[in-house]
């Protein structure tokens, strides 16, 4: 099979939006749990006193914590489900909300253990990017780019996903690096966009998480048809062999 030229890849990931809207509901769904409980566990305090209005943070370190194991639940969630339904939607045009109970049933683990190891080498970039003028960050960006699909359409383990991730990074590394600036300008663009209408009464937060979600089930389309693109063509780079065992 010919490989399509990440133009094509861009299109078609656009049109798979606009006849499957539902991929933006579980990210929509998620957003808005994710950010009522945050409100709720992060509310100030209001004590009134002598006509005085004092707000007062009532966060503990186990407010903190609940918060960021909420969000955490949250991503997975969005994650399993976007990826998924990406992937159906890929392989037969259509996507369900069923297509991502099963991806995220079926991969809930291994999408846990790449994420616990996307945050170490973000944390590992975060550390080197000062002496490396921020080029570490970039690096993490780019070649992590293909984990999720890697894991959740590829049916790899953790770690596979990432080292194949890292060896698709490499064998295309100028389309990748396009898909990621566009992705980044999207997502600056959705964020300021949905952010205008987040201060709108009632209506507003609902609408901003729309435009947002819209545009994260866009970049993952994309994501998942470059890699589906590349599988197809039979250009996803082998695993490296395994090291000969030392001699007894």
């Amino acid at each position: 099979m010919v490989e399509q030229p990440v133009e094509n890849v861009f299109v078609r990931a656009w049109g798979l939006l606009t006849r499957n809207w539902v991929i933006i509901v579980p990210g929509v769904i998620v957003g808005l749990i994710v950010g009522l409980v945050n409100a709720l566990v992060l509310a100030p305090a209001y004590i009134v006193s002598s006509g005085d209005v004092t707000i007062t943070r009532t966060v503990g370190v186990g407010g903190g914590l609940l918060a960021g194991l909420v969000a955490l639940v949250g991503y997975i969630v969005t994650v399993a489900y976007t990826t998924g339904m990406a992937g159906a939607a890929w392989a037969r045009g259509t996507a369900t909300l069923g297509d991502g109970t099963v991806a995220f049933q079926r991969d809930v683990g291994r999408i846990v253990l790449v994420g616990i190891g996307l945050v170490v080498l973000a944390l590992v970039a975060a550390i080197i990017a000062l002496p490396t003028l921020g080029l570490s960050l970039l690096a993490f960006y780019l070649f992590t780019l293909y984990a999720f699909p890697s894991a959740i359409v590829g049916d790899r383990q953790a770690m596979d996903a990432l080292t194949e991730s890292f060896r698709l990074t490499i064998a295309r590394f100028v389309p990748t690096l396009i898909i990621a600036i566009v992705i980044a300008v999207l997502s600056v663009i959705g964020h300021v966009i949905g952010g205008a209408f987040s201060f709108t009464p009632l209506i507003g937060p609902v609408v901003s998480a729309v435009i947002t979600q819209a545009v994260v089930a866009y970049a993952t389309l994309v994501i998942v048809g470059e890699y589906l693109n590349l599988r197809a063509a039979n250009q996803i780079p082998p695993a490296p062999p395994p090291a000969a065992a030392p001699p007894a």
